[in-house]
């Protein structure tokens, strides 16, 4: 599990930041480029969870479930300690979002998206991702998800104009 630490300042950003190490002595640009229509489907996934929109979340999530199973049964990478940190990861983002299509409760989604997210953030760093810049946003309520630009609304809320800032960025964990 994550455990969290108290630093920053504004008001609309998250006390918090998540606490993982990034394994860049891991990284596998070909492990990379095989995640990343993985990645693209959280993207869909948050995105659709943030509108309410549950068949299109169903969806996405199905087939974010199907690629994970399908790139767990692969040669990710030639390193064996980052392709079982891949496969591990890869496993726990699958039962995650298996448990989120399983609920009926919105509220239950929402924190069954909460533990998707910290799964995808303990996975990249686990993995050394570097293709693209990560942003991770914590709100005050101590959640935490990850985004592609320096902006972004809690998609864990789906009234509510508020913007966050990042209060990490991926491939500068520590």
């Amino acid at each position: 599990m994550c455990f969290i630490l108290a630093c920053g300042n504004k008001e609309n950003e998250s006390m918090n930041k998540v606490v993982t190490k990034f394994s860049g002595e891991r990284h596998d640009p070909n492990l990379d480029q095989q995640i990343q229509p993985l990645l693209n489907q959280y993207f869909a996934v948050m995105a659709h969870l943030q509108v309410q929109d549950s068949a299109d979340l169903v969806l996405y999530g199905t087939n974010m479930i199907m690629l994970a199973d399908s790139l767990s049964q692969k040669t990710l990478s030639t390193d064996t300690a980052t392709q079982n940190r891949a496969v591990q990861g890869l496993m726990n983002i699958q039962y995650e979002m298996s448990a989120i299509l399983m609920e009926s409760s919105p509220t239950e989604r929402i924190v069954g998206a909460q533990m998707l997210s910290l799964q995808w953030i303990h996975f990249l760093a686990a993995i050394g991702y570097q293709k693209q810049t990560i942003y991770i946003f914590s709100n005050n309520e101590e959640t935490q998800w990850m985004g592609l630009k320096n902006k972004s609304s809690n998609p864990f809320v789906s009234v509510g104009d508020e913007i966050y800032t990042p209060v990490q960025v991926l491939q500068e964990l520590k």
